[in-house]
């Protein structure tokens, strides 16, 4: 695969870096713990990432993570990102076809929505749509085998 376009290589930084050869390929035997290792690459060693080529590993960095880094001298601040709304292991997709009411579904959570502080997604309002209409027929429904109220 080797490295993606918008990644610095890992020797080029060394070389910009002014890190001796021999040091930065000792490191790479110990892979990312060893970047963390050379003292001039510790604020933005958390930043590198592993990419398979061939048998071997490359290392790379983000090209804006290390040119903020060089520009303000301090590693960028990285968003881990939007959390995972459910376990996968734990839930099942299914896909259902339905009549065309979105547009009603959709002014219906925007007036929900309105004033809340944490938003209510179409997703969250079928399946609790679909949790209320089975605990309201509970003679269908066991929810004492061992399944979750």
């Amino acid at each position: 695969m080797g490295l993606p376009k918008n990644y610095y290589n890992y020797f080029d930084i060394c070389k910009k870096e002014e890190i001796l050869t021999n040091t930065a390929k000792g490191a790479i035997g110990l892979g990312l713990e060893g970047i963390n290792k050379i003292a001039k690459l510790q604020p933005i060693a958390h930043l590198f990432r592993e990419f398979p080529k061939g048998e071997r590993k490359q290392y790379g960095i983000l090209k804006r993570y290390y040119d903020y880094w060089k520009e303000h001298g301090e590693p960028p601040k990285v968003s881990p990102g939007r959390p995972k709304e459910y376990d996968k292991g734990n839930y099942k997709d299914y896909r259902i076809a339905a009549p065309p009411f979105d547009p009603i579904l959709n002014a219906g959570l925007k007036k929900m929505n309105q004033g809340r502080l944490k938003r209510i997604y179409k997703k969250e309002f079928i399946w609790l749509a679909l949790k209320e209409a089975m605990e309201r027929r509970p003679q269908f429904f066991d929810w004492n085998d061992g399944n979750e109220k």
